[in-house]
């Protein structure tokens, strides 16, 4: 029998997968702050920012406690019933979906500032289909191009603060 070699990410890959879901949060929630609250948006985005400092604790015990994956899943499958856990599995899971369609959408419209002939409902179903490609096609696959996301972002995130 002829043993499959195990290709694991490398420590950029990996960084870049969960580096994306933080700084394209960071990238189009800031705008959308700024749409909603003005020049009261940096409040806001600081009213964010300390109750997630304050539930710093309570995320490391549950990722400590249950380095698995399902995240939601898992802790509150150890903690209450099944029915429970699946729901809020379901739950993340439309999370997700919905946070995919809000960031292809709100990358779409700034695309269309630049382009105004572009089209951005068809362009961000255009964009879900490319990476639901991605998806399709494997991790391994995908992480290059999610390195090249994460880097892009990151340079973004420094060229907006240095301007400030």
């Amino acid at each position: 029998m002829k043993q499959e070699k195990i290709t694991k990410l490398s420590e950029l890959q990996a960084t870049a997968i969960c580096g994306n879901d933080i700084t394209s949060s960071v990238l189009y929630v800031s705008a959308l702050t700024i749409i909603a609250a003005g020049q009261y948006a940096w409040i806001s985005l600081l009213i964010v920012a300390v109750v997630l400092y304050l539930f710093r604790k309570i995320y490391g015990e549950v990722v400590g406690a249950l380095p698995l994956n399902g995240g939601a899943y898992n802790a509150l499958l150890n903690t209450t019933s099944k029915q429970v856990a699946s729901l809020a599995a379901a739950l993340t899971l439309l999370s997700y979906m919905a946070t995919a369609v809000i960031s292809a959408s709100e990358a779409m419209h700034y695309l269309h500032s630049i382009i105004p002939a572009l089209p951005i409902t068809s362009a961000t179903i255009g964009l879900l289909s490319f990476f639901m490609g991605l998806t399709i096609l494997g991790i391994g696959e995908s992480a290059m191009v999610a390195v090249i996301i994460f880097l892009f972002h990151l340079t973004t995130l420094v060229l907006l603060c240095s301007t400030i």
